[in-house]
Order: structure tokens, then sequence, then C-alpha cells
């Protein structure tokens, strides 16, 4: 029993030593102190400490006017589920709209969602013929300039897969929706 109060001492001050700068924060967890009604097995303290308020985001960079007309859709498909490594899986994503002809591509965003994301997993968004991909592996949601002035009449694909050898048991990893949006210029 002792060792167990003496531990939950230890917390205690250990944890107000890593909040020293957060005063506030503290002073709340202090307040919110309290342990388990009942025996005194497994009677360890619970410390409550009130969420850390984010920094307000950077201001947004001014963009470039553009010298004509602009426009943009957004194609959302299902994404297919990882069922065997080192295959790719494809989410083909489909013009909406009419584009007019000559128009080019100003910006493109994505947003892929899988249920996890095991070692090994890899993405690329691929404008055409998936000839000019953008590996997309680390950021599940973005956006890029890399596709500028290409045709934005050509679909784009999504492809993701896992490298690696298989371990025994792993389950699939289940494809969830997937969305395209692409920003364009319409030349006069």
């Amino acid at each position: 029993m002792r060792e167990r109060a003496g531990l939950a001492s230890m917390m205690l001050l250990a944890g107000s030593a890593l909040l020293p700068a957060l005063a506030p924060a503290q002073s709340y967890a202090d307040r919110n102190l309290s342990l388990p009604q009942g025996g005194t097995e497994n009677r360890r303290p619970i410390i409550i400490v009130s969420p850390v308020t984010p920094a307000a985001p950077s201001p947004v960079a001014p963009t470039t006017a553009r010298n004509g007309p602009s426009g943009a859709y957004a194609s959302d498909e299902a994404g297919p589920d990882i069922r065997a490594r080192n295959a790719d899986y494809l989410t083909q994503f489909k013009v909406v709209g009419q584009i007019p002809p000559g128009a080019t591509i100003s910006k493109v965003s994505w947003r892929y969602t899988v249920a996890r994301k095991p070692a090994g997993f890899e993405a690329r968004l691929c404008w055409k013929d998936a000839a000019l991909c953008w590996d997309v592996s680390h950021a599940d949601s973005g956006s890029t300039d890399f596709f500028n002035g290409r045709d934005a009449n050509l679909p784009f694909q999504l492809y993701y897969g896992v490298r690696g050898s298989t371990r025994t048991g792993e389950a699939p990893v289940k494809g969830e929706v997937n969305q395209v949006i692409v920003t364009f210029d319409i030349s006069r």
C-alpha cells in the first residue's frame, strides 16, 4: 500500500515537473486529482489536464491574380481494399462536367482514406496514364501545384499498396472514400 501511495506521489510530482510553463493547466490538473472509490487495490490517481489550445493558423499567402476565368471539379470514388502486398490498387477518378478545350490545371487537391497505414504503405497521385505521379504516401490529404499547366480534360488516378514481405495472418486494409479536386484555368 505504501509503495502505491509513494508511486502516486512520484507520478504527481513528475507530472507537475513537466508542466511548469503551463501554470493554468497545472492548477486545473491539481484541482482535479482524485482517487477512484472502493477498495484499496487498483487505486491510481486520475489527473485531468485541460486540452492544449493550438496556436492560430499562419496567414494564407495571397494568391496571384489570374488573367482569365477558372473552374473546378471534384471527383469522389470508393477506394479499394488492400488484400495483398506488392500490388497496386487503383482508384480511377472521373473528369466531372464539361471542361472547355485548352483548360489547364492550376491546383490539385486530394484526400484518401484507408483504415490503417501499415509499414511499407505507398500512395501516388497520377495524371493521365501514370507516367506523371506525385508521392502522397505520407499525406492522406493536401494539395499541390505539381500538375500545373497540364490538360485539365485528362483524368487522375490514385495508386496505393503495401510493399514488403507478407506477414502471417495479416488482415486486409480497408479502403474508404478517395477524392480529387482539380482547379483549372480556362484559356480565351
